[in-house]
């Protein structure tokens, strides 16, 4: 069959599809990757066929001028809050959630994020060459919606590939359960007034599908995935990060309990800037006996005064290869560096900023018992110190670490996927 996958153009989205990707072209599938041309070199340095759709989107660009300039009256909050604070897609408390806070985020979500990130020529350029190269199958990221619609557009199977905690899945299923509550007369979805128009020139009409996808492929241990009624389809989370070679400094084991201490990727590359300071990370595991290994760059480095004895920098190292001989991580909440250190059962001490799902992604591995968390903007060096330390200390954290490793190791692997999703696609195309 033919498999068409439609990341989002950021590098650690496509990171994400590669492993399923390669998996199914191993077992023997056609498959190609369609996205905007941001990340062309990614899916080429991955070895797989990328169809650059549309121009270029500069995500960065667009997500910091998203967050300072909201349209309507989030953008003059008097307590100095973003719009992504107020509407925050990540809310998970149920007092929270009443009708309007859901359907104001949904709204702001659609008109401010997703059709700018879904432009108009880019879905009619993606449907056109779905067109001519006819899949079967269509895998798009939660985030690009371009996907779905194509899809529909051709009557291939659709199914979501999740990079986190299904935040959309729950807040479309406490959305559609508040508007049941609601006269019909006084129904409205912004997803729906969104979609619809680009579904109908092809001949489609909405349908939650278009939203959530005929199914989910998820790749975080069901302990972790958000209640919501939905088909999910569990996969192994195999990292990736990208080519990558193996430094000759790794190859020696640690003579001290190893940290590694990353804020990641598209925080530095994508979103303007870490939001957690590096001055106090780096001041908390000073003097302790440790060997911490952190992944900061030149810019991030740039108003230190100067870098612990007990800290090695490196711009990059692929965590795959590097936390398997960590005691324990410090992380910004990232969904690749979450999803790795489960893999690899490695405790966690996060401090999230907000930014889709980190902060309830944090809590949740929190809830579990895998780790500690404090948000980005209230952290301190001496709680993190505390943190690290109490980590470190008690067992407890390591075992249940491992508990989550387990249920990682549990899932199909991307090869045992291939015959379901096989499967599923024969029961979901139509017929042609």
């Amino acid at each position: 069959m033919r498999v068409l996958f439609t990341p989002f153009p950021a590098t650690t989205h496509v990171n994400t599809q590669v492993p399923l990707a390669w998996a199914l072209r191993s077992a023997g599938h056609d498959v190609c990757v369609a996205t905007q041309p941001d990340v062309s070199d990614d899916i080429l340095g991955a070895g797989l066929t990328a169809v650059p759709i549309g121009e270029v989107l500069d995500v960065g660009a667009k997500m910091n001028q998203e967050e300072s300039e909201p349209p309507g009256e989030a953008e003059s909050d008097p307590d100095g809050e973003s719009w992504l604070d107020v509407l925050d897609i990540g809310e998970l408390r149920p007092e929270k959630l009443t009708y309007d806070y859901v359907h104001g985020t949904l709204t702001t979500w659609t008109h401010v994020i997703h059709q700018a990130t879904n432009p108009r020529p880019v879905v009619a350029e993606l449907v056109e060459f779905a067109r001519e190269w006819r899949p079967d199958l269509v895998i798009w990221d939660t985030m690009y919606y371009a996907g779905s619609v194509a899809a529909m557009a051709t009557g291939a199977a659709h199914a979501r590939l999740l990079f986190g905690l299904d935040l959309m899945g729950r807040m479309r299923a406490r959305y559609r359960t508040l508007l049941s509550e609601r006269p019909s007369v006084l129904h409205e979805d912004p997803m729906q007034e969104w979609l619809g128009p680009l579904l109908a020139p092809y001949g489609s009409e909405f349908a939650e599908e278009a939203v959530l996808g005929q199914w989910t492929v998820d790749p975080l241990p069901t302990a972790m995935r958000l209640p919501v009624d939905h088909p999910y389809v569990p996969v192994r989370y195999v990292p990736y990060n990208g080519p990558s070679a193996f430094p000759d400094w790794l190859r020696e084991p640690p003579r001290r309990p190893r940290v590694c201490l990353t804020l990641g990727r598209s925080f530095r590359e994508i979103v303007g800037g870490d939001k957690a300071s590096v001055p106090a990370l780096l001041d908390a595991v000073s003097n302790l006996d440790v060997e911490v290994v952190a992944t900061l760059n030149a810019d991030q480095l740039s108003d230190l005064r100067g870098v612990p004895d007990n800290v090695r920098v490196v711009d990059f190292v692929p965590l795959d290869l590097l936390l398997p001989s960590c005691a324990a991580i410090i992380h910004h909440g990232g969904s690749g560096t979450v999803a790795t250190a489960v893999a690899h059962g490695v405790p966690q001490i996060m401090v999230p900023a907000r930014m889709w799902c980190n902060i309830p992604k944090a809590r949740r591995v929190a809830e579990l018992g895998a780790g500690l968390c404090l948000q980005a903007e209230y952290f301190s060096a001496a709680d993190l110190r505390t943190m690290l330390t109490r980590v470190l200390s008690e067992p407890c954290f390591a075992r249940s670490a491992a508990a989550l490793r387990a249920q990682t190791l549990a899932a199909p692997s991307p090869a045992d996927l291939v015959p379901v999703l096989e499967r599923l696609t024969a029961a979901h195309r139509s017929p042609r």
